[in-house]
């Protein structure tokens, strides 16, 4: 099966996340807190969506616990898995937590979303407890622009 194309970043309108994704990304980032939490997005593009169908938690390679910092080699392993498989599934995304804050971008958040096109998850957990999980795309600035989720 050919791999199909990521929408581009001005065509996604909503996140579509699979309920065994949400429940990972949930369990992974309350099992991470106080610390952040981070991890790879699995999906593809469906017309204006996005689709996400898995999440593959990653090492967070920041040394401070309000930080996170994806492991480049897990993101080229995956890539590469995803690539043999042929199933149609690529990268579309990162999630990382917000232990005791908001699931809004931080000012390091902003200034880092700098790949266009991929969609940012963060998960906000309250006393180890994941509440809400909000999804943004990556846009030119660098900035990042709200997504519904469904």
């Amino acid at each position: 099966m050919a791999a199909r194309r990521r929408a581009p970043a001005a065509e996604v309108a909503r996140v579509i996340c699979r309920p065994a994704a949400r429940a990972a990304i949930s369990a992974h980032a309350a099992a991470a807190w106080p610390r952040e939490a981070c991890g790879l997005l699995v999906g593809r593009a469906c017309g204006d969506a996005v689709e996400v169908v898995r999440a593959e938690p990653a090492p967070n390679l920041a040394s401070a616990p309000d930080a996170f910092e994806l492991d480049p080699a897990a993101r080229l392993t995956l890539q590469r898995t995803l690539r043999e498989a042929g199933e149609g599934l690529a990268i579309v995304g990162h999630y990382h937590s917000h232990p005791d804050a908001p699931a809004e971008p931080s000012a390091r958040d902003r200034a880092r979303a700098g790949e266009a096109g991929l969609i940012w998850l963060i998960a906000a957990v309250a006393d180890g407890k994941t509440v809400t999980l909000a999804t943004y795309r990556a846009v030119p600035g660098p900035a990042l622009a709200p997504l519904a989720i469904d």
